[in-house]
């Protein structure tokens, strides 16, 4: 297909052509008549140059010197349509030729009855064909005629060549015309080249609008560059307009992508429209896997079955699915809910890992409360029946049973201590918050460690002199505390302990090593459950409740640290504490 500049210039040179074609059949015809005249012309000269000649003879001998005119051939005819003179037959004919020879021809009667007579006609005296003029003239009160001959042939390559010279002129017409039109097109049709530009770097992706078209260089009054501007005001409304959606559009995906749930859109067909981060966690598959897949392909029964039943009941479903990523265990609450006008529907997924297992530790955390507290209350009830139901037991024995009673209630004693320490940790105001020397703390710690464990040997390194931090003093003691305890408590006598107080940077870490039991690496990621205990019967003895390392690990997630174990069974374990040093009296707990 031809472009609208093209279709132009071809139709400007087709009308160009339809103008020209049509006068070349009239060359010739043009010729004949420019040849004509020019007999005719020469003729009435000859005539001029003959007519006052005083006899026939005069007369005959003047046409005879016009040897050098343009005829090939001149004779003077009669009214009786004798010959009285011709240059040629004479010659040719020879004796047959007489003044009396009559000659009969058409332009010869038509010249006697009009005055000008025209002919072409094949000679067969000569042998070629003749244009043949005749004119009459009046001589001494009679009518004669001159007849005159030019070969066709001449007039032929006359016509040839007026025909080459009339084409000549006629191609470097058309292709100055075209020039000049294609030109003249080419400036007309500038603001449309231009539009057209504009709209193709938009069509092949080059930009992202339309772009402005440049009319600087334009005439204000032609109308395409009116068109052009109109462009430019539609193109900078649409520009504006798709800056206000892609805003909108951008930060709704801003904020979906923010979200902790999963969203899925999907429309009518259950195609996947839109699937955000968490969401396509959840599934299991990138977003490039998602977008434009049918739901059905995900082998998700579950969602799809609730979607597909929230848009044929119109209104939200809920639901709530256990699933596996990595091999960690999920709990999702799953809400479907139909969009406007049955285009689709919406699904969040909602993780509530985090809810289901402060659930389990509640209920974990019951129960093993329940149970440590009726273990020892059995213990107490029964040895105390036994006293009451006996008064008579020997005194060791009476002895015995009073020391285990005392025992037991010395270990409910420590243990519902440490459950309100559990809720006091909890609900510490910042007012609690003060600049402690943590070198003073954990000196502190060692001689109250003595005090229990007098063999115990607590070795403190420090990098440097003067180590404080923003802590609730009375908390972080009790950290420390029951950390190089446990290390005494679970280590052979003598026990070694080690503390590093290493001030870095922007944090504080603290290691708390012993040369132990060690735990074993199966426990090692429940060691700071509550309740939990890697050797129960030796915790026990000891005294302990379960809930001393979730304590610390409580106190030191309080102030924004964490706490990390590493232990080898039977060599001993590691205990590392990091804080940061940001950690400000403002803060609150």
């Amino acid at each position: 297909m031809f472009s609208f500049r093209q279709k132009i210039f071809i139709s400007y040179v087709f009308v160009f052509c339809i103008f020209i074609i049509p006068l070349f059949p009239l060359v010739s015809h043009w010729v004949h008549r420019i040849i004509v005249k020019g007999m005719e012309n020469r003729a009435s000269e000859i005539i001029a140059h003959i007519q006052d000649a005083p006899n026939k003879e005069t007369l005959i001998k003047r046409l005879k010197d016009q040897k050098s005119n343009i005829f090939f051939r001149m004779g003077i005819i009669s009214e009786e349509s004798k010959v009285l003179y011709d240059s040629h037959v004479k010659r040719i004919l020879g004796p047959k030729f007489h003044q009396n020879y009559v000659l009969d021809h058409p332009e010869v009667r038509e010249a006697f009855d009009c005055g000008l007579g025209f002919h072409e006609a094949y000679s067969k005296i000569l042998q070629q064909k003749f244009t043949y003029f005749a004119k009459s003239f009046g001589y001494q009160n009679k009518t004669y005629v001159l007849r005159t001959a030019f070969p066709q042939q001449y007039v032929d390559e006359m016509t040839r060549d007026f025909e080459i010279g009339f084409l000549v002129f006629a191609t470097a017409i058309l292709l100055l015309f075209s020039m000049i039109t294609w030109i003249a097109m080419n400036h007309l049709t500038k603001p449309i080249q231009k539009i057209i530009q504009s709209a193709r770097s938009y069509q092949m992706g080059g930009q992202q609008s339309f772009s402005e078209i440049d009319t600087s260089n334009l005439n204000p009054k032609d109308d395409f560059t009116k068109l052009a501007l109109t462009l430019n005001s539609l193109s900078a409304k649409i520009r504006n307009h798709i800056h206000i959606l892609t805003q909108e559009r951008d930060e709704k995906e801003a904020i979906l992508e923010s979200l902790v749930e999963g969203v899925i859109a999907v429309d009518r067909t259950m195609c996947i429209a839109y699937a955000n981060h968490m969401a396509i966690k959840f599934i299991g598959l990138n977003q490039l896997d998602l977008i434009g897949q049918k739901f059905s392909s995900l082998n998700q029964e579950k969602y799809l079955t609730l979607l597909r039943q929230c848009q044929e009941e119109e209104k939200p479903l809920t639901d709530t699915l256990e699933i596996n990523i990595e091999g960690k265990k999920l709990y999702l609450d799953i809400v479907a809910a139909p969009k406007r006008n049955n285009s689709g529907a919406i699904l969040v997924l909602q993780d509530k890992t985090a809810h289901y297992k402060i659930f389990e530790m509640r209920r974990d955390f019951i129960a093993n409360a329940s149970h440590e507290l009726k273990t020892p209350i059995t213990i107490i009830r029964g040895f105390a029946e036994a006293l009451y139901d006996n008064p008579g037991l020997p005194q060791d024995i009476q002895n015995e049973i009073t020391t285990k009673i005392v025992r037991n209630c010395k270990r409910m004693t420590a243990l519902i201590k440490d459950l309100l320490t559990l809720a006091d940790i909890e609900n510490i105001p910042s007012s609690r918050l003060s600049l402690c020397d943590l070198f003073d703390l954990t000196t502190r710690c060692q001689s109250m460690l003595h005090e229990i464990f007098p063999d115990a040997e607590v070795n403190i390194e420090t990098s440097s002199d003067d180590i404080k931090l923003i802590v609730d003093e009375d908390l972080f003691e009790l950290a420390i505390m029951n950390l190089i305890e446990n290390a005494a408590k679970y280590s052979s006598r003598p026990a070694h302990i080690f503390v590093k107080l290493n001030d870095l940077s922007d944090h504080i870490v603290i290691e708390v090593s012993d040369q132990g039991i060690g735990i074993p690496l199966a426990d090692q990621e429940h060691i700071f459950d509550r309740f939990y205990t890697v050797d129960k019967a030796h915790s026990q003895k000891m005294g302990g409740s379960g809930l001393g390392l979730s304590i610390v690990k409580t106190i030191i997630e309080k102030h924004f640290g964490t706490i990390t174990l590493k232990s080898e069974l039977g060599k001993g374990s590691t205990f590392t504490i990091t804080l940061p040093k940001s950690i400000r009296p403002e803060v609150e707990f």
